[in-house]
């Protein structure tokens, strides 16, 4: 996994992240609205948790949930670990990628955010959630998303980052990263890979330029 446009600095990820994703906590704080109208998770995967935002929310709703945390990044995983106060969470917490985890463990939720588009093997990836989550569990994804050309926000992006003063290196490397260490996925082939490992609905609920976020459902029951 690459360490790129949101990870390059652990040191000052939680403000520039903010700066690159307008609206960025909506993604998590939408995310627990959607589990708490849907199940009481017992377990839950957590891919990418470096920086800690989705470890600092749930478990502030969650407390008592058992988790499971990795991200390849042991300055990321840092940084998680000194945002979490709360000495009693239950964290099992790994230094690797999800193919490397031997944990047998079903999960109720799985959250994947802004990862999957410094993954060159997506598909493979989302069969590994697949393989990991109970039946009618929840699985949580944002990432980059590659837009229609008619229909790209890139543009509007960059003069956003301009206005909160992101150097315009910063912006440029970012756009030389596309198709090398940043892969956007198209909408229909992460709706297509989801179906094909049998989760039967996948609903939209963020979209930030052209970062968005989805939580699908898997199996043939709802939760």
């Amino acid at each position: 996994m690459s360490t790129n446009w949101d990870r390059k600095d652990a040191l000052d990820y939680q403000q520039t992240i903010r700066y690159k994703i307008p609206g960025y906590d909506l993604i998590y704080e939408q995310m627990v609205a959607i589990i708490k109208a849907t199940k009481k998770p017992e377990d839950i995967l957590v891919v990418g948790a470096g920086g800690g935002q989705e470890l600092v929310t749930l478990s502030t709703v969650f407390p008592n949930v058992r988790y499971t945390a990795l991200d390849p990044s042991i300055q990321m995983i840092n940084l998680a670990k000194a945002r979490l106060s709360n000495p009693s969470l239950r964290i099992n917490w790994y230094v690797t990628e999800l193919r490397e985890v031997t944990e047998q463990v079903n999960y109720d939720v799985i959250t994947c955010h802004l990862m999957l588009h410094f993954l060159k093997e997506q598909k493979n990836f989302i069969r590994d959630v697949s393989n990991r989550l109970k039946p009618g569990g929840l699985c949580f994804i944002s990432s980059i998303i590659a837009e229609e050309e008619s229909q790209s926000t890139n543009r509007f992006w960059q003069q956003h980052l301009r206005n909160n003063r992101v150097p315009n290196e910063a912006i440029d490397q970012f756009q030389s990263s596309l198709g090398k260490t940043t892969h956007p996925v198209s909408t229909e082939l992460l709706h297509q890979w989801l179906k094909e490992e049998d989760f039967f609905q996948v609903i939209p609920y963020f979209k930030s330029y052209f970062v968005e976020a989805f939580v699908a459902i898997k199996g043939n029951t709802p939760c």
